[in-house]
């Protein structure tokens, strides 16, 4: 398989990990992608909106939802698994899971996470076999090439991917999968990443929904305790990319 030029060829091999996810997340076609999934879903926000959907009508959708799930709680945990891996937030599944299940919020906590990873999993394997492939055909007439990963980077790009804010999880799942990173470190730098502001945010929703203040600040204590621990992990890998910049 053909690669393109690297034009960090020389400098640390850190530097040109930077470089290649640059290219990947400012590839034009993956760019237009994202644009055309955005404006399909401000389309379907501005349809429902016509058709009368409002935050009442949200809440009884909601509600039905809910009790459908407590009577078939197979159904959340499958959820869980398949849904994040589309554009569908997973806070959303979290909340969902903390009312459903706030009776027994630690059998809901080892739901989740399990759910989460069995998601992370597939998701990553779709991309890494199948997927790849058919991305390396659709970018075939550009210059553009899915790069192979020297294997001393490989957990900075893990770390990159996951401490960057605003990528959305599902793509971030794909794209460590494109690059193929390796498995293990791949799906336990994630549950780690992801899965204490997620179990955060399910305690909290579950101490709401079953008027428990416990749960509440337990939830509040481990996503503050998420975002700290995330944040120095951005200080320290932006403060090791600027050496090798320099």
């Amino acid at each position: 398989m053909r690669h393109a030029p690297c034009p960090a060829a020389g400098r640390p091999s850190g530097f040109a990990v930077m470089v290649i996810l640059k290219r990947i997340l400012t590839d034009r076609r993956i760019l237009l992608m994202a644009g055309i999934g955005g404006l399909m879903a401000i389309l379907a926000g501005w349809i429902a909106w016509k058709m009368g959907v409002n935050a009442e009508v949200l809440k009884g959708w909601w509600g039905t939802v809910e009790t459908f799930l407590k009577a078939n709680p197979a159904w959340l945990f499958l959820a869980i698994v398949v849904l994040p891996g589309f554009p569908v937030p997973a806070s959303a599944l979290m909340i969902l899971a903390g009312t459903v299940w706030k009776e027994r919020p630690l059998m809901a906590c080892a739901n989740c996470l399990t759910g989460m990873a069995l998601n992370m999993s597939w998701t990553y394997w779709v991309a890494a076999k199948p997927a790849r492939g058919l991305v390396e055909r659709f970018l075939a007439r550009g210059t553009f090439r899915l790069p192979e990963l020297p294997k001393g980077d490989q957990m900075q790009v893990i770390l990159l991917m996951r401490l960057t804010p605003g990528i959305p999880l599902f793509f971030q799942n794909y794209l460590l999968g494109f690059l193929r990173v390796p498995f293990l470190p791949y799906l336990a730098v994630s549950l780690c990443c992801t899965g204490v502001i997620a179990i955060g945010v399910l305690l909290s929703s579950a101490g709401v929904a079953d008027g428990n203040l416990k749960p509440v600040i337990s939830g509040v204590a481990l996503i503050a305790l998420g975002v700290v621990v995330v944040r120095m992990l951005r200080k320290k890998v932006r403060v090791k990319t600027e050496k090798l910049k320099s």
